[in-house]
């Protein structure tokens, strides 16, 4: 060994300790808090680590502007949420779709059964609409239909799907925007709420892995997830996304597009700056 490669030898493993260059950080939006988190995304953490033989570290991140500026400096090799982050970083930092849930996701906009003056979203500009804030892929979706900021409906921040369906039927807003099957869910018979607008289905929250991963790797990872024994490990995420089913393979063209709604997501875009 040449004296130039003694001392890298001696020298990186006092900067980097070894164990750091077989760390592989694992994510998902801070929609939980961190308790949840580590109980719902820890386990996959641990059973990849098990099952690659490199370390997978889970990471919860403390708000969306740290969710979104890690994403965009692309601090993260593994990460798990919604069509629009799946989107942006196939486009953008080069992430491939491994994994994802099996059913489609289709948003709706809401109003009070009783209100005959909400009957399509034409109807919603310069009244208030109860939603998630930003970048939640529903609001945004939604507030993509206006193209002009002096005539779009004035958004009311709401906290889960259940405070947005209570917040129309009790009259704090004239409509929101929630999961078409939450809506089913939560008025079955759609007594009390309408149906305003039903968006065309989307593919559903996914897996991504970095390019910092190598191929043998990523496939190892995506083959792994998909056996009985990762979807078992992944079974509080499937209780919480996908009422326990299993989760299937996924490809990057199904998501091709969808980044364009975080255009209007300006907590995103500047979460880098």
């Amino acid at each position: 060994m040449s004296k130039f490669k003694w001392v890298l030898f001696l020298v990186l493993p006092s900067i980097y300790p070894l164990d750091a260059f077989s760390d592989y950080v694992f994510t998902a939006p801070p929609r939980e808090n961190l308790e949840q988190g580590v109980y719902i995304y820890k386990p996959i953490a641990d059973f990849l680590t098990k099952s690659t033989g490199e370390r997978f570290i889970y990471k919860h991140p403390a708000n969306w502007s740290e969710y979104s500026r890690g994403m965009q400096n692309n601090e993260y090799d593994l990460a798990f949420d919604g069509p629009h982050f799946v989107s942006w970083r196939i486009q953008h930092i080069q992430h491939d779709v491994i994994v994802k849930l099996p059913q489609l996701h289709i948003w709706r906009v809401i109003a009070k059964s009783t209100d005959n003056s909400i009957i399509s979203l034409d109807d919603l500009i310069g009244k208030k609409v109860c939603a998630p804030k930003s970048p939640n892929f529903g609001m945004l979706t939604m507030m993509s239909h206006y193209s002009n900021p002096e005539k779009e409906p004035i958004h009311v921040i709401t906290k889960g799907w259940k405070e947005a369906f209570n917040s129309v039927v009790q009259g704090r807003c004239v409509a929101t925007v929630i999961p078409k099957t939450n809506h089913k869910k939560f008025d079955p018979q759609f007594i009390q709420t309408k149906a305003v607008h039903t968006h065309l289905p989307y593919p559903n929250q996914a897996f991504t892995v970095g390019s910092g991963v190598a191929p043998f790797l990523k496939s190892k990872i995506m083959s792994e997830l998909l056996s009985n024994e990762g979807q078992i490990a992944m079974t509080r995420l499937r209780d919480r996304f996908s009422h326990g089913e299993k989760l299937v393979r996924a490809e990057n063209e199904e998501y091709e597009g969808i980044s364009m709604v975080l255009d209007r997501a300006l907590n995103f875009k500047s979460a880098a700056n």
